[in-house]
Order: C-alpha cells, then structure tokens, then sequence
C-alpha cells in the first residue's frame, strides 16, 4: 500500500475538489430519490414496472448467479469479508488501511439503519420475491450501499498502491463490477425497487467521497509536523551527521 505523504499538495487540493464536487453531485442525486420516492414522482412510478420485467425474465441459471451475490452483499457476507481484509492488513502491517476499512464499514452500516427509519419505505411485493421477507424497510438498498463502500474503498487503496497499472485497472472493474450484480440482484431477487438500489449506489459513492476528503484533511494536518525533520534531512549536516566544511 502507498501513503499519501508523498504527494504535493497542488495534487492534494485538485483531488479533494474533484472529492467534494462528486460528494455534492452523489448525495444531490441520493436526496433527488429521496424525494421523490416519498412522493411518488420521478423514477419511482417505473419501480413496479422494472420489477414486473425482471421477474419476467428470469432464468434457474440466472438466480443462482444473483443468490451468490446478494449473499455476498449480505450483513453477513460484508462482515466476513471485512474482517478477513482487516486481519489480512493488519497482518501486511497496513495499520492505517485496516482502521480506515472498518471504520467506513461500521459508520454505512449505521447508516443504513439511520436511514431506512427515517424513510420507513415498503418492500416489493412478496408475490415477486425469491427468498424469505426482509424484515427491516427498503429505502435505501443496503446491500447496494454497503457493497459499494467495500469494493470501493479496496479499489480505492489499489489505485493508490504500487501494484502495476494492470492490476490496478482489475481491482477497478472488480469493484464496479461487484457493485453492480448486487444491486441488480436484489432487484432481480425481488428484495428491493430500483430507486433504492440507485439511492444505495447514490450515497456509498458520496460516502466514500466524504471518508477520502476526511483522510486528505487528516493527512494535511500531520504534514507541517513532518516539515522540520524534512528540512533537516535536506541539509548536509542532516545527511550526513556532521556539519559542512566552511567554504
């Protein structure tokens, strides 16, 4: 993994622009959906309509495929995963990646309980769902948001790794890939409409922007206390212990 430290701070500033634009976008898009769920305007008049389709189309071949992945998406499924990551962090001593991974996961989860209170949304039919009936509200998807959060922040610490640019591009289209056959699944499973889903994608993207922007921050913070020591090692004394012959 890379420390950010490293980095000038004009990348820093055009990065956490980029960070703070995309939070706005994302949580505007989140609280459009929001919105008009409650209201019934928007997307939300084509939920019953793309859930009639899917549950159409569906083939034996197709479920088992959207079974595994709803069930990686799961409370369960995330929490193991989390926690093998964590350990495998802790044990690459990559402290920092391992706090910041369960510190993000536990404050989605909060936040999908917070959120699906608040919005008390009903779930589908139980006439189009394949499994037992959830017994917590709809809005958001958490699955869909959680998943998102999880995937992107491993991404995220693979971009920013030394790892080649192939491996890289991988853990990229995993994630996103990932993200997606979850959400589509509990839409496909018949767990969810597809403004939750698109809500849950929505906010664990302004999620992950908002942790970034936090880390950036954090980081900023410890730099000017770095900056002595960096100039004393600039020095010849600092280099080399002892101090420059007089010229």
């Amino acid at each position: 993994m890379l420390s950010l430290d490293h980095l000038p701070d004009t990348w820093r500033t055009r990065r956490a622009g980029t960070l703070a634009v995309t939070a706005v976008i994302t949580l505007s898009i989140f609280s459009w959906l929001a919105m008009t769920t409650s209201t019934e305007t928007g997307l939300a008049p084509h939920d019953q309509d793309v859930t009639t389709w899917v549950a159409d189309g569906r083939h034996p071949a197709l479920t088992i495929v959207m079974q595994v992945f709803t069930a990686l998406g799961s409370t369960m499924g995330l929490t193991i995963l989390t926690a093998i990551c964590t350990i495998l962090l802790f044990m690459r001593e990559h402290h920092l990646h391992a706090l910041v991974l369960t510190l993000t996961m536990v404050g989605s989860s909060l936040l999908t309980v917070g959120l699906k209170e608040i919005f008390g949304r009903t779930r589908p039919s139980t006439d189009t769902l394949l499994g037992s009936p959830a017994l917590t509200t709809s809005f958001p998807s958490g699955h869909s948001f959680n998943t998102a959060v999880f995937t992107g922040l491993l991404a995220g610490m693979a971009l920013l790794s030394t790892s080649a640019v192939l491996y890289r591009t991988l853990a990229i289209m995993a994630a996103a890939g990932t993200t997606l056959l979850v959400g589509a699944s509990r839409v496909y499973l018949g767990y969810h409409w597809m403004t939750d889903v698109l809500a849950g994608w929505s906010l664990g993207l302004a999620w992950l922007c908002l942790v970034a922007l936090a880390l950036l921050w954090l980081q900023g913070r410890r730099r000017p206390d770095r900056a002595p020591a960096l100039a004393s090692a600039d020095t010849p004394s600092g280099v080399h212990g002892v101090e420059p012959p007089p010229t």
